[in-house]
């Protein structure tokens, strides 16, 4: 559930950036950083509530992926309405 709600936070900041009047390159820019400042700020930030190795890495590796697929579909939803 907590991937969903988070794959869909790029999703409206890029189509929010992008319907203010954003460049479109500027606008999936700032919604593919979302998703690894989400995990740095979990990571450096909250309490550790893990029992073994940490997985920081590869959560910043692949949400940063998703995260930049996820704000492009919101920069092309909003291209594609305007």
């Amino acid at each position: 559930m907590t991937l969903a709600i988070l794959l869909i936070i790029p999703f409206i900041v890029g189509l929010a950036l992008r319907l203010l009047g954003k460049q479109e390159k500027v606008a999936w820019f700032i919604s593919s950083l979302v998703l690894p400042a989400f995990v740095l700020f979990v990571e450096f930030v909250l309490p550790y509530r893990g029992g073994g190795a940490s997985m920081w890495p590869i959560a910043f590796v692949f949400g940063g992926f998703y995260g930049t697929i996820s704000g492009g579909l919101g920069v092309l939803a909003a291209k594609l309405y305007l």
